[in-house]
Protein backbone atom coordinates (compact mmCIF):
# COMPACT_ATOMS: atom_id res chain seq x y z
CA UNK A 1 0.00 0.00 0.00
CA UNK A 2 1.40 3.16 -0.83
CA UNK A 3 2.18 5.66 2.24
CA UNK A 4 0.46 9.30 1.30
CA UNK A 5 1.25 11.03 4.70
CA UNK A 6 3.90 13.26 3.67
CA UNK A 7 3.57 12.37 -0.02
CA UNK A 8 3.96 15.66 -2.83
CA UNK A 9 0.19 14.82 -5.25
CA UNK A 10 -0.36 16.67 -7.88
CA UNK A 11 -4.12 16.82 -8.93
CA UNK A 12 -4.74 17.61 -12.45
CA UNK A 13 -8.37 18.88 -12.61
CA UNK A 14 -10.59 20.59 -10.69
CA UNK A 15 -13.85 18.70 -11.47
CA UNK A 16 -16.19 17.07 -9.18
CA UNK A 17 -13.33 14.01 -8.80
CA UNK A 18 -10.19 16.12 -8.84
CA UNK A 19 -11.89 18.13 -5.93
CA UNK A 20 -12.53 14.56 -4.04
CA UNK A 21 -9.81 13.80 -4.99
CA UNK A 22 -7.67 16.54 -3.27
CA UNK A 23 -9.85 16.20 -0.37
CA UNK A 24 -9.03 12.52 0.67
CA UNK A 25 -5.51 13.36 -0.14
CA UNK A 26 -5.23 16.08 2.25
CA UNK A 27 -7.27 14.02 4.95
CA UNK A 28 -4.33 11.21 4.17
CA UNK A 29 -2.07 13.48 5.36
CA UNK A 30 -0.65 14.63 1.73
CA UNK A 31 0.63 17.47 0.49
CA UNK A 32 -1.41 18.24 -2.34
CA UNK A 33 -1.53 20.97 -5.25
CA UNK A 34 -4.63 21.38 -7.81
CA UNK A 35 -4.35 22.86 -11.36
CA UNK A 36 -6.88 23.23 -13.62
CA UNK A 37 -6.40 25.00 -17.14
CA UNK A 38 -8.80 27.29 -16.80
CA UNK A 39 -9.33 30.24 -14.70
CA UNK A 40 -13.44 29.13 -13.91
CA UNK A 41 -13.82 25.56 -13.75
CA UNK A 42 -17.31 23.78 -13.08
CA UNK A 43 -15.99 23.67 -9.67
CA UNK A 44 -13.68 27.07 -8.57
CA UNK A 45 -16.49 27.58 -5.59
CA UNK A 46 -14.50 24.82 -3.59
CA UNK A 47 -11.13 26.49 -3.98
CA UNK A 48 -11.51 28.40 -1.03
CA UNK A 49 -12.52 25.40 1.14
CA UNK A 50 -9.65 23.88 -0.43
CA UNK A 51 -7.25 26.29 0.50
CA UNK A 52 -8.49 26.30 4.24
CA UNK A 53 -7.97 22.27 4.37
CA UNK A 54 -3.99 23.14 3.53
CA UNK A 55 -4.56 22.52 -0.44
CA UNK A 56 -2.52 24.39 -2.89
CA UNK A 57 -4.97 25.38 -5.64
CA UNK A 58 -3.87 27.01 -8.65
CA UNK A 59 -6.12 28.18 -11.49
CA UNK A 60 -5.30 28.79 -15.49
CA UNK A 61 -2.30 26.56 -14.98
CA UNK A 62 -2.04 24.02 -18.10
CA UNK A 63 1.79 22.46 -16.88
CA UNK A 64 2.81 23.76 -13.27
CA UNK A 65 6.19 25.07 -13.37
CA UNK A 66 7.70 23.02 -10.33
CA UNK A 67 6.21 19.52 -12.41
CA UNK A 68 9.35 17.38 -10.92
CA UNK A 69 9.14 18.42 -7.69
CA UNK A 70 5.67 15.95 -7.61
CA UNK A 71 5.61 12.46 -6.52
CA UNK A 72 2.54 11.37 -7.07
CA UNK A 73 -0.12 12.71 -10.27
CA UNK A 74 -3.52 11.83 -9.95
CA UNK A 75 -6.12 12.73 -13.05
CA UNK A 76 -9.15 13.79 -13.42
CA UNK A 77 -11.30 11.75 -16.24
CA UNK A 78 -11.75 15.01 -18.25
CA UNK A 79 -8.10 14.91 -18.54
CA UNK A 80 -6.77 13.77 -22.02
CA UNK A 81 -4.12 11.55 -21.93
CA UNK A 82 -1.83 13.08 -24.52
CA UNK A 83 -2.41 16.43 -22.44
CA UNK A 84 1.07 18.39 -22.15
CA UNK A 85 0.39 17.83 -18.28
CA UNK A 86 0.07 14.00 -18.07
CA UNK A 87 2.82 13.57 -21.45
CA UNK A 88 5.47 15.89 -19.96
CA UNK A 89 4.68 14.21 -16.37
CA UNK A 90 5.25 10.34 -17.70
CA UNK A 91 8.51 11.68 -19.48
CA UNK A 92 9.87 12.82 -16.18
CA UNK A 93 9.20 9.13 -14.72
CA UNK A 94 6.29 10.38 -12.22
CA UNK A 95 3.90 7.96 -11.37
CA UNK A 96 0.47 8.84 -12.86
CA UNK A 97 -2.66 7.20 -11.14
CA UNK A 98 -6.70 8.13 -11.92
CA UNK A 99 -8.89 9.25 -9.06
CA UNK A 100 -10.38 5.83 -9.87
CA UNK A 101 -7.51 3.97 -9.16
CA UNK A 102 -6.66 6.60 -5.96
CA UNK A 103 -10.28 5.45 -4.46
CA UNK A 104 -9.78 1.62 -5.08
CA UNK A 105 -6.86 1.72 -3.21
CA UNK A 106 -7.73 2.64 -0.14
CA UNK A 107 -11.32 1.13 -0.11
CA UNK A 108 -11.82 -2.11 1.25
CA UNK A 109 -14.42 -3.28 -0.49
CA UNK A 110 -15.49 -5.94 -3.86
CA UNK A 111 -16.21 -4.15 -7.03
CA UNK A 112 -18.13 -4.52 -9.84
CA UNK A 113 -17.03 -2.64 -12.31
CA UNK A 114 -18.76 -1.96 -15.60
CA UNK A 115 -17.52 -0.19 -18.68
CA UNK A 116 -18.83 -0.05 -22.35
CA UNK A 117 -19.52 2.75 -24.95
CA UNK A 118 -23.38 2.93 -24.44
CA UNK A 119 -25.46 1.58 -21.46
CA UNK A 120 -22.80 2.05 -18.41
CA UNK A 121 -25.06 4.00 -16.37
CA UNK A 122 -28.03 2.21 -16.50
CA UNK A 123 -26.61 -0.70 -15.86
CA UNK A 124 -24.35 0.52 -12.83
CA UNK A 125 -27.86 1.66 -11.34
CA UNK A 126 -29.60 -1.34 -12.32
CA UNK A 127 -27.05 -3.69 -10.60
CA UNK A 128 -27.17 -1.57 -7.48
CA UNK A 129 -31.01 -1.76 -7.17
CA UNK A 130 -30.98 -5.35 -7.41
CA UNK A 131 -28.23 -5.75 -5.03
CA UNK A 132 -30.09 -3.21 -2.79
CA UNK A 133 -33.43 -4.73 -3.08
CA UNK A 134 -31.62 -8.22 -2.18
CA UNK A 135 -30.80 -6.85 1.31
CA UNK A 136 -27.08 -6.54 0.15
CA UNK A 137 -24.85 -3.93 0.79
CA UNK A 138 -24.05 -1.76 -2.60
CA UNK A 139 -23.23 1.45 -3.46
CA UNK A 140 -23.13 2.86 -7.30
CA UNK A 141 -20.52 5.03 -7.93
CA UNK A 142 -17.42 5.95 -10.63
CA UNK A 143 -18.04 8.19 -14.10
CA UNK A 144 -22.16 7.66 -12.52
CA UNK A 145 -21.72 11.25 -10.68
CA UNK A 146 -20.20 9.63 -7.06
CA UNK A 147 -16.70 9.65 -7.00
CA UNK A 148 -15.55 6.83 -5.56
CA UNK A 149 -12.77 9.00 -3.77
CA UNK A 150 -15.67 10.93 -2.00
CA UNK A 151 -16.86 7.26 0.00
CA UNK A 152 -13.44 6.73 1.94
CA UNK A 153 -14.54 5.91 5.67
CA UNK A 154 -18.45 5.66 4.52
CA UNK A 155 -17.99 2.24 3.13
CA UNK A 156 -16.79 -1.06 4.70
CA UNK A 157 -15.68 -4.57 3.72
CA UNK A 158 -19.28 -5.62 3.63
CA UNK A 159 -19.66 -3.36 0.87
CA UNK A 160 -20.22 -3.84 -2.69
CA UNK A 161 -19.01 -0.57 -5.04
CA UNK A 162 -20.60 -0.70 -8.29
CA UNK A 163 -18.50 1.60 -10.04
CA UNK A 164 -19.02 2.66 -13.74
CA UNK A 165 -15.97 3.11 -15.53
CA UNK A 166 -14.83 5.13 -18.17
CA UNK A 167 -11.82 4.35 -20.62
CA UNK A 168 -10.52 7.80 -19.40
CA UNK A 169 -10.53 6.40 -16.22
CA UNK A 170 -8.84 3.16 -16.97
CA UNK A 171 -6.54 4.24 -18.95
CA UNK A 172 -4.46 5.35 -15.69
CA UNK A 173 -4.90 2.45 -13.67
CA UNK A 174 -2.48 0.77 -11.98
CA UNK A 175 -4.20 -2.08 -9.12
CA UNK A 176 -7.65 -1.83 -9.92
CA UNK A 177 -9.25 -4.90 -9.80
CA UNK A 178 -13.00 -5.90 -10.12
CA UNK A 179 -14.15 -9.02 -8.45
CA UNK A 180 -16.95 -8.79 -11.78
CA UNK A 181 -16.26 -6.48 -14.63
CA UNK A 182 -19.07 -6.03 -17.29
CA UNK A 183 -18.49 -5.21 -20.70
CA UNK A 184 -21.55 -4.20 -22.08
CA UNK A 185 -20.15 -3.01 -26.33
CA UNK A 186 -17.70 -0.82 -27.88
CA UNK A 187 -18.19 1.65 -30.68
CA UNK A 188 -15.98 4.64 -32.00
CA UNK A 189 -16.12 7.05 -29.13
CA UNK A 190 -13.56 9.86 -27.75
CA UNK A 191 -11.82 9.92 -30.24
CA UNK A 192 -10.89 13.50 -29.86
CA UNK A 193 -9.33 12.17 -26.11
CA UNK A 194 -8.07 9.03 -27.64
CA UNK A 195 -5.06 8.82 -30.88
CA UNK A 196 -7.71 6.66 -32.24
CA UNK A 197 -9.92 3.29 -31.95
CA UNK A 198 -7.51 1.04 -30.69
CA UNK A 199 -6.11 3.25 -27.82
CA UNK A 200 -9.63 3.79 -26.96
CA UNK A 201 -10.17 -0.26 -26.97
CA UNK A 202 -7.42 -0.51 -25.39
CA UNK A 203 -8.00 1.54 -22.40
CA UNK A 204 -11.00 -0.69 -22.24
CA UNK A 205 -9.61 -3.55 -22.02
CA UNK A 206 -7.58 -2.67 -18.90
CA UNK A 207 -10.66 -3.44 -16.66
CA UNK A 208 -9.58 -6.99 -16.51
CA UNK A 209 -5.72 -7.36 -16.64
CA UNK A 210 -5.53 -7.43 -13.12
CA UNK A 211 -8.04 -10.32 -12.66
CA UNK A 212 -7.18 -13.31 -11.36
CA UNK A 213 -8.83 -16.95 -11.60
CA UNK A 214 -11.37 -16.13 -8.67
CA UNK A 215 -13.09 -13.26 -10.46
CA UNK A 216 -15.37 -12.89 -13.26
CA UNK A 217 -15.97 -11.26 -16.72
CA UNK A 218 -19.25 -10.75 -18.10
CA UNK A 219 -19.20 -9.67 -21.75
CA UNK A 220 -21.60 -9.28 -24.36
CA UNK A 221 -20.43 -12.22 -27.04
CA UNK A 222 -22.27 -10.92 -30.13
CA UNK A 223 -19.58 -7.91 -30.20
CA UNK A 224 -16.76 -8.84 -32.02
CA UNK A 225 -14.66 -5.90 -30.56
CA UNK A 226 -15.14 -7.84 -26.76
CA UNK A 227 -12.95 -11.02 -28.10
CA UNK A 228 -9.92 -9.03 -27.03
CA UNK A 229 -10.86 -8.88 -23.67
CA UNK A 230 -12.36 -12.02 -23.16
CA UNK A 231 -9.29 -13.23 -24.20
CA UNK A 232 -7.38 -10.58 -21.61
CA UNK A 233 -8.79 -11.88 -18.59
CA UNK A 234 -7.49 -14.65 -16.21
CA UNK A 235 -10.78 -14.64 -14.65
CA UNK A 236 -13.96 -17.31 -15.50
CA UNK A 237 -15.41 -15.22 -18.95
CA UNK A 238 -19.74 -15.23 -18.88
CA UNK A 239 -20.94 -14.90 -22.53
CA UNK A 240 -24.42 -13.17 -23.21
CA UNK A 241 -26.45 -12.76 -26.16
CA UNK A 242 -29.86 -12.09 -27.62
CA UNK A 243 -29.98 -15.52 -29.24
CA UNK A 244 -29.73 -19.08 -27.53
CA UNK A 245 -25.98 -19.86 -27.94
CA UNK A 246 -24.11 -23.23 -26.44
CA UNK A 247 -21.48 -20.20 -25.92
CA UNK A 248 -24.02 -17.85 -23.52
CA UNK A 249 -24.27 -18.30 -20.07
CA UNK A 250 -27.64 -15.35 -20.47
CA UNK A 251 -29.48 -15.70 -23.79
CA UNK A 252 -33.25 -15.51 -24.64
CA UNK A 253 -35.38 -18.18 -25.28
CA UNK A 254 -39.11 -18.16 -25.98
CA UNK A 255 -39.31 -14.71 -25.11
CA UNK A 256 -37.38 -15.17 -21.80
CA UNK A 257 -33.95 -14.38 -20.16
CA UNK A 258 -32.72 -17.80 -19.45
CA UNK A 259 -29.80 -18.87 -17.48
CA UNK A 260 -27.56 -21.65 -18.06
CA UNK A 261 -23.63 -22.94 -16.78
CA UNK A 262 -22.10 -21.29 -14.44
CA UNK A 263 -25.59 -20.24 -13.27
CA UNK A 264 -28.26 -22.79 -12.43
CA UNK A 265 -29.98 -23.49 -15.68
CA UNK A 266 -33.42 -21.00 -14.93
CA UNK A 267 -35.81 -18.64 -16.52
CA UNK A 268 -35.29 -15.39 -14.97
CA UNK A 269 -37.91 -13.04 -16.44
CA UNK A 270 -39.72 -12.83 -19.57
CA UNK A 271 -38.67 -9.63 -21.63
CA UNK A 272 -41.93 -7.56 -21.89
CA UNK A 273 -41.96 -7.59 -18.24
CA UNK A 274 -38.90 -4.77 -18.88
CA UNK A 275 -39.97 -1.44 -19.12
CA UNK A 276 -36.57 -0.16 -20.56
CA UNK A 277 -37.29 0.31 -24.20
CA UNK A 278 -34.49 -1.25 -26.83
CA UNK A 279 -33.21 -4.33 -27.56
CA UNK A 280 -29.86 -2.60 -26.06
CA UNK A 281 -31.47 -2.31 -22.92
CA UNK A 282 -32.83 -6.15 -22.82
CA UNK A 283 -28.95 -6.41 -23.78
CA UNK A 284 -28.37 -4.28 -20.36
CA UNK A 285 -30.78 -6.11 -17.66
CA UNK A 286 -29.12 -9.32 -18.95
CA UNK A 287 -25.78 -7.86 -18.15
CA UNK A 288 -27.10 -6.57 -15.37
CA UNK A 289 -28.58 -9.97 -14.08
CA UNK A 290 -25.52 -11.87 -14.55
CA UNK A 291 -23.54 -9.53 -11.75
CA UNK A 292 -26.31 -10.27 -9.27
CA UNK A 293 -26.11 -13.80 -9.72
CA UNK A 294 -22.81 -14.09 -8.81
CA UNK A 295 -23.65 -11.64 -6.24
CA UNK A 296 -26.01 -14.01 -4.46
CA UNK A 297 -29.17 -12.97 -5.57
CA UNK A 298 -32.13 -15.02 -6.06
CA UNK A 299 -33.72 -14.91 -9.73
CA UNK A 300 -36.87 -14.24 -7.81
CA UNK A 301 -35.57 -10.62 -6.51
CA UNK A 302 -33.63 -10.24 -10.04
CA UNK A 303 -37.16 -10.51 -11.79
CA UNK A 304 -38.62 -8.43 -9.10
CA UNK A 305 -36.18 -5.71 -9.19
CA UNK A 306 -35.52 -5.27 -13.29
CA UNK A 307 -39.97 -5.15 -13.37
CA UNK A 308 -39.63 -2.06 -11.41
CA UNK A 309 -36.86 -0.52 -12.72
CA UNK A 310 -37.99 2.75 -14.92
CA UNK A 311 -34.54 3.71 -16.70
CA UNK A 312 -32.89 7.29 -15.82
CA UNK A 313 -33.20 10.41 -17.08
CA UNK A 314 -32.02 11.66 -20.78
CA UNK A 315 -31.74 8.19 -22.07
CA UNK A 316 -34.97 7.57 -24.60
CA UNK A 317 -37.48 9.41 -21.57
CA UNK A 318 -40.80 9.83 -22.73
CA UNK A 319 -41.10 13.56 -22.30
CA UNK A 320 -45.01 14.26 -23.20
CA UNK A 321 -47.56 13.67 -25.54
CA UNK A 322 -48.62 16.79 -27.38
CA UNK A 323 -52.05 15.70 -29.57
CA UNK A 324 -50.57 12.52 -31.81
CA UNK A 325 -46.77 13.57 -30.73
CA UNK A 326 -44.50 11.63 -28.63
CA UNK A 327 -41.36 13.81 -27.69
CA UNK A 328 -38.83 11.85 -26.40
CA UNK A 329 -35.18 13.05 -24.92
CA UNK A 330 -32.27 10.63 -25.30
CA UNK A 331 -29.71 13.63 -25.04
CA UNK A 332 -27.47 10.95 -23.13
CA UNK A 333 -27.02 9.88 -26.65
CA UNK A 334 -23.20 11.64 -27.11
CA UNK A 335 -22.53 9.26 -30.16
CA UNK A 336 -23.53 7.79 -33.27
CA UNK A 337 -24.06 4.19 -32.03
CA UNK A 338 -25.83 5.30 -29.27
CA UNK A 339 -28.12 7.13 -31.65
CA UNK A 340 -29.04 4.22 -34.01
CA UNK A 341 -29.58 1.98 -31.09
CA UNK A 342 -32.34 4.66 -30.52
CA UNK A 343 -33.46 4.93 -33.62
CA UNK A 344 -34.10 1.07 -33.44
CA UNK A 345 -36.30 1.64 -30.83
CA UNK A 346 -38.69 3.25 -32.79
CA UNK A 347 -40.97 1.16 -35.32
CA UNK A 348 -43.30 4.07 -35.96
CA UNK A 349 -43.11 6.86 -38.19
CA UNK A 350 -40.72 9.82 -36.08
CA UNK A 351 -38.10 12.50 -36.60
CA UNK A 352 -34.64 12.82 -35.26
CA UNK A 353 -33.57 15.92 -34.05
CA UNK A 354 -29.46 15.67 -33.39
CA UNK A 355 -26.16 17.54 -33.72
CA UNK A 356 -23.64 18.96 -31.46
CA UNK A 357 -20.17 18.85 -30.99
CA UNK A 358 -18.68 15.77 -32.75
CA UNK A 359 -16.01 13.87 -30.89
CA UNK A 360 -13.98 12.90 -33.71
CA UNK A 361 -16.22 10.24 -35.07
CA UNK A 362 -17.87 9.12 -38.58
CA UNK A 363 -21.26 9.83 -39.23
CA UNK A 364 -21.22 7.19 -42.55
CA UNK A 365 -23.25 4.34 -40.93
CA UNK A 366 -25.65 6.16 -38.93
CA UNK A 367 -26.70 8.56 -42.38
CA UNK A 368 -27.12 4.77 -43.95
CA UNK A 369 -29.24 3.91 -41.12
CA UNK A 370 -31.20 6.69 -41.28
CA UNK A 371 -30.84 7.10 -44.78
CA UNK A 372 -33.13 3.08 -45.04
CA UNK A 373 -35.52 4.68 -42.00
CA UNK A 374 -36.14 7.49 -44.80
CA UNK A 375 -36.49 5.13 -47.71
CA UNK A 376 -38.73 2.62 -45.60
CA UNK A 377 -41.32 5.92 -45.12
CA UNK A 378 -40.82 5.72 -41.12
CA UNK A 379 -38.50 8.66 -40.86
CA UNK A 380 -40.53 11.84 -41.57
CA UNK A 381 -37.26 14.14 -41.09
CA UNK A 382 -33.77 14.60 -39.95
CA UNK A 383 -33.36 18.20 -37.48
CA UNK A 384 -30.04 19.54 -37.24
CA UNK A 385 -28.32 21.78 -35.17
CA UNK A 386 -24.74 22.63 -33.17
CA UNK A 387 -21.17 22.70 -34.45
CA UNK A 388 -21.85 19.60 -36.47
CA UNK A 389 -24.77 20.24 -38.48
CA UNK A 390 -23.37 20.91 -41.81
CA UNK A 391 -20.59 17.95 -41.41
CA UNK A 392 -23.60 15.40 -40.53
CA UNK A 393 -25.86 17.11 -43.49
CA UNK A 394 -23.04 16.50 -45.89
CA UNK A 395 -22.96 12.90 -44.76
CA UNK A 396 -26.84 12.32 -45.31
CA UNK A 397 -26.07 14.21 -49.15
CA UNK A 398 -23.32 11.23 -49.61
CA UNK A 399 -25.62 8.65 -49.07
CA UNK A 400 -29.12 10.08 -49.82
CA UNK A 401 -29.64 13.11 -52.30
CA UNK A 402 -33.42 12.99 -52.32
CA UNK A 403 -33.30 12.43 -48.47
CA UNK A 404 -30.47 15.60 -48.18
CA UNK A 405 -32.66 17.77 -49.96
CA UNK A 406 -36.71 16.97 -49.29
CA UNK A 407 -36.61 16.46 -45.77
CA UNK A 408 -33.17 17.52 -43.87
CA UNK A 409 -33.34 20.79 -42.39
CA UNK A 410 -30.75 22.33 -40.51
CA UNK A 411 -31.57 25.27 -37.72
CA UNK A 412 -29.48 27.04 -34.89
CA UNK A 413 -31.45 26.60 -31.86
CA UNK A 414 -33.38 23.89 -29.65
CA UNK A 415 -36.38 26.14 -30.11
CA UNK A 416 -36.14 25.87 -33.37
CA UNK A 417 -35.38 22.25 -33.93
CA UNK A 418 -38.32 21.55 -31.65
CA UNK A 419 -40.97 23.29 -33.93
CA UNK A 420 -39.43 22.52 -36.93
CA UNK A 421 -39.59 18.95 -36.35
CA UNK A 422 -43.34 19.20 -35.29
CA UNK A 423 -44.13 20.52 -39.06
CA UNK A 424 -42.49 17.70 -40.52
CA UNK A 425 -44.83 15.34 -38.84
CA UNK A 426 -48.23 14.75 -37.71
CA UNK A 427 -48.61 11.53 -35.97
CA UNK A 428 -45.53 9.94 -34.54
CA UNK A 429 -42.72 10.33 -32.67
CA UNK A 430 -40.10 13.40 -31.85
CA UNK A 431 -36.68 12.12 -30.78
CA UNK A 432 -33.98 13.62 -29.93
CA UNK A 433 -30.73 11.83 -30.01
CA UNK A 434 -28.05 14.07 -30.74
CA UNK A 435 -25.23 11.72 -31.79
CA UNK A 436 -22.90 14.19 -30.68
CA UNK A 437 -21.29 15.70 -27.59
CA UNK A 438 -23.26 18.80 -26.13
CA UNK A 439 -20.23 21.15 -25.31
CA UNK A 440 -20.55 22.98 -28.17
CA UNK A 441 -23.74 25.06 -26.93
CA UNK A 442 -24.72 23.41 -23.00
CA UNK A 443 -22.07 22.48 -19.85
CA UNK A 444 -23.23 19.17 -20.35
CA UNK A 445 -25.41 16.20 -21.67
CA UNK A 446 -28.02 17.33 -18.60
CA UNK A 447 -28.21 20.72 -19.20
CA UNK A 448 -28.80 19.88 -23.11
CA UNK A 449 -31.69 17.25 -21.91
CA UNK A 450 -33.26 20.00 -20.01
CA UNK A 451 -33.50 22.31 -22.41
CA UNK A 452 -34.92 20.04 -25.43
CA UNK A 453 -37.77 19.75 -22.46
CA UNK A 454 -37.73 23.14 -22.15
CA UNK A 455 -38.37 23.96 -25.75
CA UNK A 456 -40.91 20.99 -25.71
CA UNK A 457 -42.58 22.83 -22.73
CA UNK A 458 -42.70 26.33 -24.67
CA UNK A 459 -44.25 24.48 -27.46
CA UNK A 460 -47.19 23.47 -25.65
CA UNK A 461 -48.24 26.88 -24.14
CA UNK A 462 -48.13 28.40 -27.32
CA UNK A 463 -50.01 25.73 -28.57
CA UNK A 464 -52.41 25.84 -25.99
CA UNK A 465 -52.57 29.98 -25.85
CA UNK A 466 -53.46 29.38 -29.78
CA UNK A 467 -56.31 27.02 -29.07
CA UNK A 468 -57.87 29.46 -26.57
CA UNK A 469 -57.63 32.45 -29.08
CA UNK A 470 -59.37 30.24 -31.71
CA UNK A 471 -61.93 29.38 -28.97
CA UNK A 472 -62.13 33.24 -28.12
Amino acid sequence: MMQFDGLKVLVVGLGESGEHAARLLSKLGSRVTVIDSSLSPQRADCKEELEAKGVEVRLGVSVPHDLTNFELVVTSPGVPNNSPVLSKARFQGLKIVSELELGAMLLPCSIIAVTGTDGKTTTTKLIGEILSRSSLKAVTCGNIGNPITSLYGLVDEDTILVVETSSFQLANIDTFKPHIAIALNIAQDHLDWHRDFYDYLHAKMRIVENQDKDDFLIYYHDDPNLIHIARATKGKVIGYGLQEDSLHSLMIANGWIKCSSPFEEVEIMPIEEIRLPGLHNILNVMAATGAALLSGCSPESVRKAVRNFQGLEHRIEKVISIGNLDFYNDSKATNPHATMSAVSTFPCPFVLIMGGRNKGLDFTELSKVLAERYKTGTLKGLVLFGESAREIAGKIRNVSEEFYREKTVVVDSMDEAVKMATLLIDSGVILFSPACASFDMFSNYKERGEAFRNSVFKLLSWMERKDKVAKD
